[in-house]
């Protein structure tokens, strides 16, 4: 079921389209968070009981100036799926920042084997590749982050629910590993998918379609290949990047025991390996929502939709993170002033999703909008992805040609007010 999205907009005029976005976020509409429990523990077959619970569901605040958007959650959801692990989710009360014009250093910054690394267009986390256990010499009971690091997927995917490849762990921080399918599964795949969250380097994670050629839209759609593989190796004596261990730092061989991909460090990146994503999980190409093009990362999923290491993000950030955002965001507060903040929830009667019809949709630039339940004069006004107003008129009566022909083609978001009432919807001009 496709996530009904407020859509913030920005009023404030950007230089640059590869920004970090304000009308992607999920915003809590009164909801509140509601989840599957499993309350047989480990003892047997799972027993599931559903839970509603006072915690505000999806993101509750955000707020930008010039330089950083700010978040606001909970980290929760609706309807969180059916994990396997004992425990439940549980209020967290996050507050992440990012950089509105993402940069790219020359020094890389790793990615977090463990704990947050990038936030999702809901509020709920993603974590990183490991499972904070690690090889100390003996087994795999090394706690944090060690040389050889043991991979979540095939440690943990089994525990994971299906919606949003998600859990809680042990302090009740419902987080996400891989594939939450809930983000895109709206969109079918033979569209390019829609943006699931932010990296910590403000650049957008997409789910896993885009176009066949990163800068040609008309090129038709085509799943996102990593180009990380596991290694061809029988021995645990170097690293993905060449560099020779000593004997204190060898992991166990290759056996049925530790077989291949049990660590991280199991995983190479390589041109040769024909991925269409670089070595951070990404690429610069052109979307809906950037016709001029930006950096993305996208989900990474295999031809049965089975995620597919590195799921999320490479090993390393293509941009400069935001480095109080890794500690989950425990070091950040929003300024008391120079900022706009929307704060929620928000009545459903006040702000909700327009039932409009538009066609065609998407257009070259002609769209015909019919309004249904509408009296009296009707306010339109239609916001480009970077907030700048495009577009505005007044009417009456429940139908209007829209001409959007002298804009750049991409994605834009229309806002009608009528009797108090302000709904939106989003366009597409190819």
């Amino acid at each position: 079921m496709k996530k009904t999205a407020l859509l913030v907009l920005a009023l404030i005029s950007l230089k640059t389209q590869a920004q970090t976005g304000l009308d992607n976020w999920i915003m809590n509409q009164g909801e509140f968070a509601s989840y599957w429990e499993n309350t047989a523990g480990q003892a047997g077959p799972p027993t599931y009981v559903f839970y509603t619970s006072t915690v505000l569901a999806n993101v509750t605040k955000v707020c930008y100036n010039n330089t950083y958007v700010w978040t606001q959650s909970d980290g929760m959801t609706t309807n969180m799926g059916r994990f396997l692990n004992p425990g439940a989710p549980t209020e967290q009360n996050y507050t992440y920042r990012f950089p509105r014009v993402p940069t790219v250093p020359v020094t890389k910054t790793a990615v977090p084997m463990v704990g947050a690394i990038a936030l999702l267009n809901n509020g709920v986390p993603a974590f990183g590749l490991s499972n904070a256990h690690y090889y100390n010499g003996t087994n795999n009971n090394g706690m944090g982050v060690g040389t050889w690091n043991v991979e979540v997927y095939l440690s943990e995917g089994f525990v994971l629910d299906t919606t949003m490849g998600a859990h809680p762990q042990q302090q009740g921080a419902y987080h996400s590993h891989a594939n939450p399918t809930r983000l895109y599964e709206g969109t079918p795949a033979t569209q390019h998918s829609p943006i699931i969250g932010y990296a910590f380097d403000g650049y957008p994670i997409y789910g896993p379609y885009g176009y066949v050629t990163a800068t040609d839209a008309s090129s038709g759609i085509t799943r996102m290949k990593t180009g990380f593989a596991l290694r061809n190796i029988t021995t645990r004596t170097t690293l993905p990047d060449g560099t020779v261990l000593n004997s204190g730092q060898y992991g166990p061989a290759v056996s049925a025991t530790y077989p291949l991909g049990t660590y991280v460090e199991d995983y190479a990146w390589s041109q040769a390996n024909g991925g269409d994503l670089d070595i951070y999980n990404g690429r610069f190409c052109v979307t809906p929502e950037y016709p001029s093009g930006t950096y993305a990362y996208f989900i990474t999923i295999d031809g049965n939709g089975t995620p597919e290491f590195p799921y999320i993000l490479g090993t390393s950030y293509y941009g400069a993170p935001e480095t109080a955002d890794i500690t989950m965001g425990a070091n950040i507060t929003i300024p008391s002033s120079g900022v706009t903040c929307f704060t929620e929830p928000l009545s459903v009667k006040e702000i909700q999703k327009m039932d409009a019809e538009v066609a065609p949709n998407p257009s070259n630039g002609i769209f015909n909008l019919k309004l249904p339940d509408v009296s009296g004069n009707v306010e339109l006004e239609i916001y480009n992805t970077t907030g700048q107003l495009v577009y505005s008129t007044q009417f009456t009566g429940n139908e209007q040609i829209i001409d959007l022909s002298k804009e750049s083609s991409g994605v834009f978001t229309l806002k009608v007010t009528n009797n108090g009432k302000v709904s939106y919807s989003k366009i597409a001009l190819q």
